[in-house]
């Protein structure tokens, strides 16, 4: 462990992060007084490709539960939609714009 005046370490700070870097501690101090430790910060551990993959699909059954299952999609309210339009005789919806009545 190294102990140096923050006078000095201002002037040192490169040679004293690479110290810490190689795991050595470096106390600042004031005054002969200590101030600030200096550690080197810990390896975080990313998570496994696995685990990330678990956590989504975890995500989305949680949005799949939330939203519900067994409603009718889009392509069941469609045919529904049309079903009824039929039932009216209201055909003109399925005519792409710009269509001619007499065409």
């Amino acid at each position: 462990m190294q102990t140096v005046p923050i006078h000095q370490a201002k002037s040192q700070l490169s040679e004293l992060i690479r110290a810490v870097e190689q795991g050595e501690e470096v106390v600042l101090t004031r005054h002969g007084k200590r101030v600030i430790r200096l550690i080197k910060e810990p390896e975080s551990e990313q998570p496994s490709i696995e685990a990330r993959r678990q956590a989504i699909v975890a995500e989305l059954q949680a949005l799949r539960d939330k939203v519900g299952r067994g409603q009718p999609g889009f392509e069941e309210l469609w045919e529904e939609h049309k079903r009824e339009r039929d039932d009216r005789g209201d055909a003109r919806t399925d005519r792409p714009k710009g269509a001619r009545a007499g065409s």
